[in-house]
């Protein structure tokens, strides 16, 4: 990390990732060092991370995932993303879950293509191409 001009974390929420990004990573990484989260928000210490981005000891941060998410449609509105006020920094940029493939006509194509192996496979019995371990969290 000490290394690193960029993290960026693309990890599932499980037991082992809650929280694995916190003030000792931050103090190990350069001032100039960037932050993106396209995982999940809680792998990231959210006090941590606010902090280390108001303080300048992290220099920028790309939110694509959020602490907090409405329970229904009516708590979109009431519902902030964090408990921290990282709207507020002029370091941080925010987006929720837009970090996924564009919707085009290609990645539509690559999708089906994607699906067609893995139901292909399914349907004479090879292992799944990419199988999810549920047993993992996600």
């Amino acid at each position: 990390m000490p290394e690193a001009d960029a993290l960026v974390i693309c990890l599932p929420l499980t037991d082992e990732t809650r929280g694995l990004i916190g003030e000792s990573e931050w103090a190990l990484m350069s001032e100039s060092a960037v932050l993106v989260n396209v995982g999940r928000g809680p792998i990231v210490d959210e006090s941590a991370l606010f902090h280390a981005l108001r303080e300048g000891t992290l220099h920028a941060a790309g939110l694509d995932v959020w602490y907090n998410y409405p329970i229904d449609e009516p708590g979109r509105s009431a519902t902030r993303p964090s408990e921290y006020a990282f709207r507020e920094l002029d370091n941080v940029m925010m987006n929720p879950h837009r970090a996924g493939a564009p919707h085009t006509p290609e990645t539509e194509s690559l999708r089906i293509r994607a699906l067609a192996r893995l139901l292909n496979a399914a349907a004479r019995g090879e292992p799944i191409p990419n199988r999810v371990d549920l047993g993992l969290g996600y």
